[in-house]
């Protein structure tokens, strides 16, 4: 009965309009900062974005995660990434630059910064996110709309999506070598991504 309640809430037209403004707002302001970056430095920076509106299903294991009750008034206030923007780059500088232009953004406001890469997750995740609050003004009201920013590597996003496919929804006592398996390899992506970087720097000279 709450998933169906939560479902149909998700679904309202008017919900989902702002959702796709938000989107399209933030991919604006990030082709932007590519063009900008793309140019400054003379080869290419943003390798692809890519965007998901959470689904009910997934927005209601979080909140029982966290122990809320369902409900669409708790995943307004409660999660931050309903709205997910995702920045894959080459060079894990690249992913500061942008994060750093991003928090330029005069009409947008930084509500948390989570740098997963200098302290990657205990699974060996490694990603920057950003919890940005973005207003939209229609008429004589004005609302924000949260979106949670990811921006990652190449490397990084490769091991996410092996990490999502071979872990998602498996039971944790059939999964804890596998776990093992994959948080060493985040150490040898990091290790790839930090030998790349150099290489780049390395070429930039010649």
């Amino acid at each position: 009965m709450y998933l169906e309640r939560l479902n149909q809430k998700l679904s309202n037209p008017k919900f989902l309009l702002k959702k796709e403004w938000l989107i399209q707002n933030v991919e604006f302001k990030l082709k932007m900062i590519d063009l900008e970056l793309s140019e400054k430095y003379q080869r290419t920076v943003m390798q692809k974005v890519e965007h998901r509106i959470k689904k009910p299903e997934s927005i209601a294991r979080k909140l029982v995660k966290k122990g809320y009750k369902v409900s669409f008034e708790n995943a307004s206030a409660k999660l931050n990434d309903i709205v997910g923007i995702r920045v894959v780059c080459l060079y894990s500088d690249d992913v500061y630059k942008i994060a750093e232009l991003m928090k330029k953004q005069k009409d947008f406001t930084l509500i948390k910064e989570k740098d997963y890469i200098k302290n990657p997750k205990k699974s060996g995740y490694q990603s920057l996110h950003l919890i940005m609050d973005v207003p939209l003004t229609y008429q004589t009201t004005t609302e924000c709309q949260r979106v949670e920013l990811q921006i990652r590597t190449v490397a990084m996003d490769f091991w996410a999506g092996v990490d999502n496919h071979i872990c998602y929804k498996k039971k944790p006592e059939e999964m804890r070598k596998a776990e093992e398996d994959l948080k060493n390899y985040s150490a040898v992506i990091s290790k790839i991504d930090e030998q790349m970087l150099e290489l780049r720097k390395k070429v930039e000279k010649m």
